[in-house]
């Protein structure tokens, strides 16, 4: 049933307990759905027309059907005071001691996450909002003596792993949905409260990008290589007020005293249309869009010159193609992109003479594809490069799809080392003296 829902992979202590009864819950339903579909059409054709000619009024005599509802009512009595109760009961009532846990502040706003650590002393600093501004989100008073060594980072959330964590959670603006689905948390930032929540992490991130390993055929993203063909430029009528945003101008136009009007790549809008009338043309050279930032090139193009129009394995961007375009070229070879940035190739990768194409943990580029095709290489492994990220649950604006934050959990020494770099970004330590300036300083403090 796991399989089937598509479970993400769990990493915290408490995850199995809420897949066990997440899996509970939907066996419940399938015998729900099945059972009343049975008797739904039992009853259509038991009492259908032919059979019964005349209404009863009296109805069915037995009480099988409330038996049934009885023994529904029962199974859910016994998920929900016997599992969801007592697992609900625990995540809000049994918090570790906090001298063994990681204490975080996390405050939402749109759109960011705000992590708020109390550094070596334990003891979160004084926030005020009138120091709020946009080199200091969380308002920290670095005057005061609790927060000279807080850590502050966005969007960026490290813990240790094994060790319970305890996040005090709470927003500046609107209901944000702080939810973490590797590790099966998920509570509302509520404004003007800071709500408590806890978890213990048992696997790091690098353990649960191991669990989505998974191939990629290089020889399926090959397939798609062709002949892209180049929109190209032709004479456009001026027509004051016409907006034509599609087409983008291929030359710098100025008036009849030499002041620029507009240059080349701008859109001819409505706005855009009037200048060129105002400033007495009658037609100027433009192309469509080209929309073709989704390819990128199987070749490089240079100029006559030498110049450089676009490299191999570079995207067909707008100004990519006007360059193109201008040389005289009407269609590229280029291929899909393959639109996978955020993964990391979970091995190493050679060329057939054994020269290093990808090592585990290189982020996958096109450049990296189209070598790995050239070394005979058909299929690569990958995984997602941060696949524990921090998300909002909740439709909290526009913006919303912006608000994704990174959970890294790492190992007890790695998250030392990340810690202690931290610290010293917030209080760097003294640079040290040179032998000269020690020398001055002991001859000034020396009695005379």
């Amino acid at each position: 049933m796991e399989q089937f829902l598509s479970l993400p992979p769990d990493g915290s202590q408490h995850g199995p307990a809420i897949d066990n009864l997440i899996v509970l819950v939907h066996w419940l339903m399938v015998i729900l759905f099945v059972g009343w579909g049975f008797f739904y059409v039992y009853t259509l054709i038991r009492f259908r027309k032919k059979n019964n000619p005349k209404a009863s009024y009296t109805g069915v005599k037995n009480h099988f059907s409330s038996y049934l509802e009885v023994g529904v009512l029962v199974v859910e009595v016994i998920l929900l005071v016997g599992f969801s109760i007592p697992l609900w009961s625990k995540r809000v009532d049994d918090f570790p001691p906090e001298k063994d846990a990681t204490r975080i502040h996390i405050v939402a706003e749109q759109f960011a996450w705000n992590v708020h650590y109390p550094g070596p002393d334990g003891r979160f600093g004084r926030r005020d909002i009138k120091l709020i501004d946009s080199e200091n989100p969380l308002g920290l008073d670095r005057s005061d003596p609790d927060a000279k060594d807080d850590i502050t980072t966005i969007n960026q959330l490290n813990l240790p792993v094994n060790k319970p964590v305890i996040i005090d959670l709470t927003t500046k603006d609107v209901i944000h949905s702080f939810s973490l689905p590797f590790y099966r948390v998920k509570h509302d930032a509520i404004p003007g409260m800071m709500i408590p929540l806890w978890f213990t992490p048992v696997k790091t991130t690098a353990e649960i990008r191991e669990e989505m390993r998974h191939s990629f055929s290089i020889a399926q993203a090959m397939k798609k290589v062709g002949n892209v063909t180049l929109p190209q430029t032709a004479k456009v009528a001026v027509r004051k007020g016409a907006d034509m945003p599609d087409e983008m101008l291929m030359e710098d136009v100025k008036n009849a005293a030499g002041e620029a009007v507009l240059s080349k790549g701008e859109h001819l809008n409505a706005d855009n249309m009037t200048k060129l009338a105002e400033a007495g043309r009658t037609e100027v050279s433009a192309r469509p869009l080209a929309n073709l930032d989704k390819y990128v090139s199987m070749e490089e193009h240079k100029s006559s010159s030498g110049e450089m129009m676009i490299g191999k394995n570079e995207t067909l961007s707008e100004d990519a193609v006007t360059k193109l375009v201008d040389a005289g070229m009407k269609e590229v070879m280029a291929r899909l992109g393959s639109n996978i940035d955020p993964y990391v190739v979970m091995e190493n990768y050679t060329d057939k003479s054994g020269g290093p194409i990808a090592a585990k943990g290189d982020a996958l580029t096109e450049e990296m594809i189209t070598k790995c095709s050239e070394a005979g290489i058909s299929e690569i492994v990958l995984a997602p490069a941060t696949p524990t990220e921090i998300a909002c649950a909740q439709l909290c604006g526009l913006g919303h799809y912006r608000m994704r934050g990174y959970l890294t959990v790492q190992t007890p020494d790695e998250f030392k080392a990340w810690y202690d770099q931290q610290e010293a970004a917030v209080n760097p330590p003294p640079a040290e003296q040179t032998p000269a300036a020690a020398d001055s300083t002991a001859i000034q403090g020396s009695p005379h």
